[in-house]
């Protein structure tokens, strides 16, 4: 889709079909998808991929995955096994993470997972799909390591589905708090990340900040982390236009099915979550869908009045949602607890 000045293209995942090359533009797997029934709410939309092994065109892809001896290095093992894949209506959506409620007393039971809420929604049908799972780590075969989402204790953005794809609004209320059971052995032991606002982190600019992106990985079928990123918040002069306070401009490395995902910052005093991923912007004039159909091909530069990825921060307001949500989280299960042991007594 192309308009004058600007085009944003939103990461909606393509599920894996085994038996099928993993060629994501291929009509025939178009064809084989929709024949299955999954219709057009699987349509491939081009995602950033900046990293393409030519280190002159800007920052490279540096990212790794569970196969890789850095997955579990000491930096890591305290948050890296804490993601994993959001399935709605039995399929693949998008990516989350498990948040740390710590920070606001702990939860009594179960945990909280943060994502876009977009992946909540057939963003054809304009309507919020049923049924969701959390799959830890996206171990997508076992039921061991899968749990249900209770929207009944979940709180998500004011997203409006229906709002145009292409408006300068689409994102700041994409984001989503998901309460999920812990009573599975992978998520019961998972890693988790606790949350700052990204003004309160440091600048890029300061040799004590980073930042990485974690999220499902497409072409290794696994989670990912992209350990080199660039994180920007939009101005007036962007691609985002600063049309929204907390629109946070990123070149993290990824695929579809990177909605949701966490964009993380590490400083002196560990590893938090400072935004969540909601998808991809670039210039129309640019990049002309007559020449590039599929939107800026793999490896194109990044630049924040081209071609950029985009999320919503994480700030006060949604700090103090997250508190408010486990206050009432811990207060339900407690009357559900004391109704359970009544029906029971003698």
């Amino acid at each position: 889709m192309q308009i004058n000045t600007k085009l944003i293209c939103f990461l909606i995942l393509c599920l894996p079909v085994p038996g099928l090359a993993q060629d994501s533009y291929s009509q025939k797997i178009k064809s084989w998808l929709e024949s299955q029934g999954y219709g057009d709410s699987l349509d491939y939309l081009a995602v950033n991929i900046f990293g393409d092994g030519d280190p002159a065109n800007g920052i490279e892809d540096n990212r790794i995955d569970m196969s890789s001896p850095l997955w579990n290095s000491d930096q890591r093992r305290s948050w890296n096994m804490g993601a994993g894949t959001v399935h709605c209506d039995g399929r693949n959506r998008g990516s989350a993470v498990i948040v740390d409620t710590s920070m606001f007393g702990g939860l009594d039971h179960g945990k909280i997972i943060a994502t876009s809420a977009h992946v909540l929604f057939n963003l054809e049908t304009k309507l919020r799909f049923k049924a969701c799972r959390f799959h830890f780590m996206a171990i997508d075969h076992l039921p061991g390591y899968q749990a249900d989402i209770r929207y009944e204790y979940s709180l998500l953005g004011d997203f409006d589905p229906s709002s145009p794809r292409t408006s300068d609004q689409f994102g700041k209320e994409d984001w989503a708090f998901l309460y999920i059971d812990d009573e599975v052995p992978g998520i019961s032991t998972a890693g988790s990340l606790k949350l700052l606002p990204f003004v309160e982190a440091k600048t890029v600019n300061d040799d004590d900040t980073s930042f990485q992106f974690i999220a499902w990985s497409r072409s290794a079928d696994s989670i990912s982390i992209s350990t080199s990123c660039e994180i920007k918040e939009s101005g007036g002069s962007d691609l985002g236009g600063g049309s929204w306070p907390g629109q946070l401009l990123d070149n993290c490395d990824s695929e579809g099915g990177a909605s949701g995902g966490g964009l993380i910052a590490r400083n002196s005093s560990g590893y938090y979550l400072v935004g969540i991923r909601s998808g991809s912007h670039w210039d129309g004039d640019t990049y002309p869908a007559d020449t590039f159909p599929s939107g800026p091909p793999d490896g194109s530069t990044w630049d924040i009045t081209k071609n950029t990825n985009f999320g919503r921060a994480i700030d006060r307001e949604l700090i103090a949602k997250l508190q408010w949500l486990v206050d009432v989280i811990n207060a339900k299960t407690k009357i559900v607890l004391y109704l359970q042991v009544k029906s029971i007594a003698p």
